[in-house]
This record gives C-alpha cells, sequence and structure tokens, in this order.
C-alpha cells in the first residue's frame, strides 16, 4: 500500500511539473503553446508576460506582446497587443477569458472553454469561442494530447480580416517532455477558407517560471522563412 502511495504521489508530482512547463502563452495570449490553448490555468494570483515573434519574410513580421493573470485556479484573464509588418494584414488589441471546467489530472481529460476578441485596427472586429480538452499521460516521459474546438469569424485568427460566416475549426497538439528542460511538440490549426497552419514546437524550460520556445511553422506558401520564437515570464 505504501508503494502505491509512493507511486501516486510521483506520478501527481509530474504531473505538477509537466503542467508548470506547459503554461506558456499562445500568440492570441491564452496559456497553452504557439496557437491552440491548452485546459490549463495560471493558478491563483499569478501573472505572467509574453512576447513572441514571427518571421513572415518577404512579407514582413508578427510581433505581439501579452499579459495574463490568473483570478483563481480556474480563471484567467489576458490582453495582448498583435503588430503586423505584413501588406494586407492588421494590427489587433485582443481580450481573451479562459475556464477550466474540469482539471487537468483526473481519469478523463482536463476540459476548459474560452472566447478570445479581437478589436482591429482599421477593420472588422473578429471573435473566437473555444472548447478544449488536454489529457496528459504521466508516462516516463510525460506526454500532452489537446484537441479545441473553436467556432471563428477570423480569416487567418483574425490577422487577414473577417469571414461572410462564423464556422467550427479544429485544432490538436501533440507533445513529449523529452527531459528536464525540454519540451517537444507539433500543432495542427484549422482556418476558414484556407489551408491549415501546422508548427513544430520545441520549449526549453529555463526556471520554474521562464521559458524560451523556437518553432518552425507552415501558415502560408508565400512566406519564406516562417520561424517563429516566443519568451514567457511568470510572477
Amino acid at each position: 500500500m505504501r508503494q502505491l502511495h509512493l507511486l501516486t504521489l510521483a506520478v501527481w508530482l509530474t504531473l505538477a511539473a509537466a503542467g508548470a512547463s506547459w503554461s506558456q502563452a499562445t500568440w492570441d495570449g491564452p496559456t497553452g503553446v504557439f496557437l491552440n490553448p491548452l485546459a490549463l490555468t495560471l493558478g491563483k494570483g499569478l501573472t505572467q508576460v509574453s512576447m513572441h515573434h514571427l518571421d513572415l519574410q518577404p512579407a514582413g513580421s508578427l510581433t505581439t506582446y501579452g499579459v495574463e493573470y490568473g483570478v483563481n485556479e480556474r480563471l484567467e484573464l489576458g490582453v495582448t497587443e498583435a503588430n503586423l509588418a505584413v501588406g494586407g494584414a492588421n494590427a489587433q488589441d485582443i481580450f481573451n477569458a479562459k475556464y477550466v471546467v474540469r482539471p487537468v489530472g483526473g481519469k478523463g481529460p482536463g476540459v476548459a472553454v474560452g472566447t478570445i476578441l479581437r478589436s482591429t485596427h482599421g477593420g472588422d472586429s473578429t471573435s473566437d469561442f473555444y472548447v478544449v480538452a488536454t489529457q496528459v499521460f504521466p508516462t516516463k516521459a510525460p506526454i500532452i494530447a489537446s484537441v479545441t474546438l473553436r467556432s471563428t469569424n477570423g480569416l487567418g485568427s483574425g490577422l487577414f480580416g473577417k469571414a461572410d460566416d462564423r464556422s467550427t475549426q479544429l485544432g490538436a497538439v501533440l507533445a513529449v517532455q523529452a527531459g528536464p528542460n525540454l519540451i517537444v511538440g507539433v500543432e495542427y490549426y484549422d482556418q476558414p477558407d484556407a489551408p491549415a497552419w501546422k508548427d513544430l514546437a520545441v520549449r526549453y524550460v529555463v526556471s520554474p517560471n521562464t521559458f524560451v520556445d523556437a518553432g518552425l511553422a507552415d501558415l502560408n506558401d508565400t512566406f519564406d522563412n516562417q520561424f517563429a520564437v516566443a519568451l514567457t515570464h511568470q510572477f
């Protein structure tokens, strides 16, 4: 019985450590990976600041700056500024909210619901409403799998305007904690009336509250070097 208790404790410690490492910011702001949110939150009283930079040569680049706050163990709120140096795209002020309905770590997956509201400079504003299910498999190298369904009226996450009709799109994440400080994963992110976005992401855990991400993205054939970096700090 004592061995079972020790095993249970080890599993929960693994989940807690992995969860903290996975709680980075998407470029829209919610805790997640680069593109997709996860059914995780920051935790009560924690503040997260983040910066993303995506190279979209020869068209330009995208840089975002975000602040996220954990209101309690289940609710987080945040604001993000997205600045684009891309012809035909618009800068955005973004507000997001996410609520965890079922925490990660039980017998089934964690579940969260959220919204992303984008106020576009000089263009139509757009919004996403989503539900995300996230499962952590506490194997020797912990694995995380996540699926998101989102209702959106934004083209390219609102960067390229507003769609005529709202549609339901799919997102997915599969990642593995390859070492104490290293996480490797892939993402899929459907787009209305356009090819899906995909990326390969690597996260390095500098410290328990500071993360550096790098990624190679496949967003659009017109972009040559789709390389992304992100820096996140929690306090």
